[in-house]
């Protein structure tokens, strides 16, 4: 039987948890296709997954794999799978919810529906772009935004902030993003105005001749999800990609006509495959805060709890 290495959790709990071993890897179905990882992307949703918050399709069955994001070489392709070859450089997100075994892993079997070509993209842009880039692009479609529109985004220097960011701008929005002062300069790279997270935003937001912004988008969570909720105008539109479970204090009842979104990542693979054109086309940058051997998630995950990384966390088998 074919093994691989990868990062499994036995039972929930914290970081500690998080082992590396040997497991048993099955051959890919009808359907699927056996990816080589070159890179796995470290996301809140796998904090879920280790202590316990994260809402299985079905009873967890240990040992767990977490992790979503994939950037890889596609090695065994399964019968019934067209477009996908041996030795194609990919990105693309695993079936976690469902099988259970995720992106930590020096190999891993996924849905061919759910990978995309990207040759020519290095892997740290391709682990980067799927829950990260797919949540940005949703997120902006569901605000609906017209082009010459406002929007605010709340933690713009992370990674689904600095893309939605992006998105926003090419779509001709105005944007606003909130960012500690050191910040700045890439913020206003992003084609962004940034707001001091520390400081007044409302008295920012009418220096730049601004009462109020048509919409606004949140990656906090908490007291500043609030605030930024409040800086939108009447009837305006607000989203969140932070439940009340993840972080309580967030802005989740109506007032003034706003009905707050909690904005869940779904699986598109034409929304994939038009951020990889993008990145593509040098007119959507990811911003990676470090890469981690594999063997090193548990300290990837004491690091996303601790806060304050600026773009995405990356490990590499």
């Amino acid at each position: 039987m074919n093994t691989t290495r990868a990062i499994t959790i036995e039972s929930f709990g914290g970081p500690e948890i998080l082992r590396l071993q040997e497991l048993p890897l099955r051959a890919p179905e009808p359907g699927e296709v056996l990816l080589r990882v070159e890179a796995a992307g470290v996301n809140p949703a796998e904090l879920g997954m280790r202590d316990g918050r994260y809402p299985w399709a079905e009873a967890p069955r240990f040992p767990l794999v977490p992790g979503y994001d994939v950037a890889g070489v596609v090695e065994v392709v399964g019968r019934e799978v067209t477009g996908l070859a041996p030795g194609d450089t990919v990105t693309a997100t695993t079936a976690h919810s469902h099988t259970q075994i995720g992106s930590y892993a020096e190999r891993v079997v996924v849905p061919a529906d759910q990978v995309v070509p990207a040759p020519g993209l290095t892997a740290e842009q391709r682990a980067s772009l799927p829950l990260a880039g797919t949540v940005a692009l949703q997120a902006l479609r569901r605000l609906g935004l017209e082009r010459g529109r406002t929007l605010l985004v709340n933690g713009v220097s992370g990674a689904v902030g600095s893309f939605i960011a992006q998105l926003a701008v090419l779509e001709g929005i105005t944007v606003f993003g909130t960012a500690s002062a050191g910040e700045h300069d890439y913020v206003r790279s992003l084609g962004a105005t940034p707001l001091d997270r520390h400081g007044n935003l409302a008295d920012q937001l009418r220096a730049e001749g601004f009462e109020a912004v048509a919409a606004a988008f949140d990656t906090v969570g908490g007291p500043s999800a609030r605030t930024a909720f409040t800086l939108v105008r009447d009837n305006g539109r607000y989203a969140t990609i932070v439940p009340p479970f993840w972080i309580p204090g967030g802005q989740f009842e109506s007032e003034r006509g706003i009905i707050p979104e909690i904005v869940v990542y779904s699986h598109v693979r034409a929304d994939l495959a038009a951020l990889v054109a993008l990145v593509t086309a040098g007119q959507l940058r990811a911003r990676i805060a470090d890469t981690l051997p594999l063997a090193d998630a548990a300290e990837a995950h004491r690091r996303l709890i601790k806060g304050g990384l600026r773009g995405k966390l990356l490990l590499r088998p």
